[in-house]
Parts: structure tokens; C-alpha cells; sequence
């Protein structure tokens, strides 16, 4: 029975162990290398160069462009997020049945977010273009403006621009997500809604939106986390610009350690990044449990 049990566990141990190996190697390993980097004055081709502590966290805490990218962070990630959730949950509410055009629309909308984020870019940098771009020719064609305008250039319009653009490569995400959660729905509290005479406005909100709550949450604390990240998008189209309009703080970070190479000092802004998501994750995934042990099954 012994020589059982360790079998056993030598088995589950082959089993988990590239697992837990691959997170060692490819999660663990950096952030330990990272929060050491960031106590020391590092340079880009001079690592642990000398120890100073916790100097870069208090320089960060006084970096006025670093707070200023974090606002901007926040302001995009809860923004793309909040938009395609909505947008994403009310699509897949319409094309909510088996037919010709709900598979198509399954099918489309895979391809925004399969494409890569360069060609993305690329294609509506083009879509952008001041000069001969799609939006701005029939923008005036349409008397909407009396002229072009750089919608990359307008430091009132860029993040507005590169926000678009993430909605229109995420929502599809949310849509097909959403299309899940509601083909998960019990059937019976409907039928017993119906009993009762409750129409079909009163059977969504009382039973679809409270019933998919925990799902939607989950989707969207997927999405801000992935939106918390933006980097490809700025780097491609803005590149922080202009000015500093839409320097993120994955963007401000690249710059610090690539461009200033004072990669100790991003490093401290890197640990600041995670732990603010980390609490923010912490934060939603309270209140998914919340609406799951209130809504759930």
C-alpha cells in the first residue's frame, strides 16, 4: 500500500512538475530578478551596479510622468473595458440563437483578435491618416468636419484614437465570451417566469442580467487586466505622443530602461505596476465572489 502511495505521487509529480518548471523559469525567476534590480542603481549594460535600496521607489513615488502615465493607464483600461463589455454582452444578447448569422458573426469575430497587433497598427495608422485616410474622407464627405484632421496628432484625440482601436481588436472577445455564458443559462427559471406571466423585459432583468453577472465580471477583470498591459498599440501608432497624451506606463517603462537605459529604475516602477494591479485583481475578484455567491448556481 506504501509503495502504492509513492508510485502515486512520483506519477502527479512528472505530471505537475513542467508546470510548475515553466513557472519557475518564466514567472518567479523575473519578478525575484526584477524586485533585486529594482533596489540597486542599475544601468542597462551595468546591472546591480550599486545598492540603494528602496531610492527608486521614492523617486518614483515623486516621478510626476510616471503618475501621469498611471492616470493614463487607469483612464484607458477602465475605459476599453467598461465599452467593450457593454457593447460585446448587447451583441451577443442580439445574436443570442442558432442561425446562418449568429455562426457568421461567431466566425467574424475571431479574426480581429487572431490578427496581429502590428498589422492592426498598421491598418489604422492608414485608416487614420490625415492626408488620404478612410475616416477622415468620409468624415467630411459626410459635413460631420470641414477638414482633416491628424486623429494620431491632437493630443485631445490620440488615446481617444488608440481606444477605438482596442475596442474594435477586443470586443469581439467579449462577444463570443458573453455568447458562452449566456448558452450556460438554467432554462428552469425561465420556464417558471413564464408560468408566473413575466414578460420577456422583466425575465432579463430579473434573471439574464443577474444570472450572468459572475460571468460578464470575470470577462471584464480579463479584459482590464489585458488592457492594464498596453504597450503594442502605443508603441505602433503614438508612440506616447503626442507629447506625453498617451504614454502609458508600460510605454514609460519601455522608455526609462531602453531609451535612458535606468533599468533599475524601471524595474521599481515595474514592481509599483503589479502590485496596483495585483490589488485592483484582488478587489474585483471580491466582488465576482460576492455577485457568484448571490447570483450564482
Amino acid at each position: 500500500m506504501h509503495t502504492l502511495h509513492r508510485q502515486h505521487q512520483r506519477e502527479v509529480l512528472w505530471m505537475i512538475g513542467p508546470a510548475v518548471l515553466t513557472l519557475i523559469v518564466f514567472s518567479l525567476y523575473p519578478l525575484i530578478y526584477s524586485i533585486a534590480l529594482s533596489a540597486t542603481d542599475s544601468q542597462l549594460a551595468r546591472p546591480f551596479r550599486e545598492f540603494i535600496a528602496f531610492k527608486n521607489y521614492t523617486n518614483a513615488a515623486r516621478d510626476a510622468l510616471f503618475g501621469n502615465s498611471l492616470v493614463l493607464t487607469f483612464v484607458y483600461a477602465f475605459g476599453v473595458t467598461a465599452i467593450e463589455t457593454v457593447i460585446g454582452f448587447g451583441l451577443a444578447l442580439l445574436l443570442n440563437r442558432e442561425s446562418g448569422p449568429t455562426r457568421f458573426a461567431r466566425t467574424l469575430g475571431l479574426l480581429p483578435f487572431i490578427t496581429p497587433p502590428v498589422a492592426i497598427a498598421a491598418i489604422w495608422r492608414l485608416i487614420y491618416d490625415p492626408s488620404s485616410g478612410m475616416l477622415n474622407h468620409y468624415l467630411v464627405r459626410a459635413g460631420i468636419l470641414e477638414q482633416n484632421v491628424a486623429f494620431l496628432g491632437v493630443p485631445g484625440l490620440a488615446m481617444a484614437s488608440v481606444m477605438l482601436v482596442d475596442i474594435w481588436q477586443w470586443t469581439p472577445f467579449v462577444f463570443l465570451l458573453s455568447l458562452a455564458v449566456l448558452a450556460g443559462l438554467p432554462h428552469e427559471p425561465y420556464e417558471a417566469a413564464a408560468v408566473d406571466g413575466a414578460n420577456g423585459w422583466q425575465q432579463f432583468i430579473h434573471l439574464t442580467l443577474p444570472l450572468c453577472l459572475p460571468g460578464v465580471l470575470v470577462i471584464a477583470i480579463l479584459r482590464l487586466i489585458g488592457a492594464m498591459k498596453v504597450f503594442d498599440l502605443v508603441f505602433m501608432l503614438t508612440f506616447g505622443g503626442p507629447g506625453s497624451s498617451t504614454q502609458v506606463a508600460s510605454f514609460y517603462i519601455y522608455k526609462t530602461a531602453f531609451q535612458q537605459f535606468k533599468t533599475g529604475y524601471a524595474s521599481a516602477m515595474t514592481i509599483i505596476v503589479i502590485v496596483i494591479l495585483s490589488v485592483l485583481v484582488a478587489l474585483l475578484t471580491a466582488l465576482y465572489r460576492r455577485a457568484q455567491a448571490k447570483y450564482g448556481p
